[in-house]
């Protein structure tokens, strides 16, 4: 008794293939998502009917080259400007952006810097550009 056995040969170069562009793609997806890291601790916070969610109101101040003050869309002079900051002061934890021609002598904006810190805000930022190579 003879028995005949199939020699099939099982074609490996397209299950290869196939498993390169798995990769490949794998790889790619990889490369182009974007990662965030998680900050903090997981908490599972308690539920409220009332939610109020808070909203952070940046304040913008340009000061320009012919030592014009603009402030929300209005221009002040120096004396006028505290005032005008006194009435949108709400938290110190309010956000003042202060942008300044590169031209600007430096202590122009530290003087302005002192007026918003003398009406009682504490965060203020310096508008910049990025460095183009």
């Amino acid at each position: 008794m003879r028995l005949e056995i199939s020699k099939k040969k099982i074609s490996s170069t397209t299950l290869v293939s196939m498993t390169d562009m798995m990769f490949l793609l794998l790889i790619f997806m990889v490369l182009a998502s974007n990662f965030t890291a998680q900050t903090g601790l997981p908490l599972k916070l308690p539920a409220s009917v009332s939610q109020e969610r808070q909203v952070h109101q940046v304040l913008q101040i340009q000061y320009l080259p012919n030592k014009t003050i603009v402030f929300q869309g209005t221009e002040y002079s120096l004396e006028n400007l505290g005032p005008a900051l006194q009435k949108e002061f709400r938290s110190k934890d309010q956000v003042v952006r202060l942008s300044a021609d590169r031209s600007t002598p430096l202590q122009d904006v530290i003087t302005i810097m002192d007026i918003i810190r003398g009406v009682g805000f504490e965060r203020i930022f310096v508008g910049t550009e990025p460095i183009k190579e």
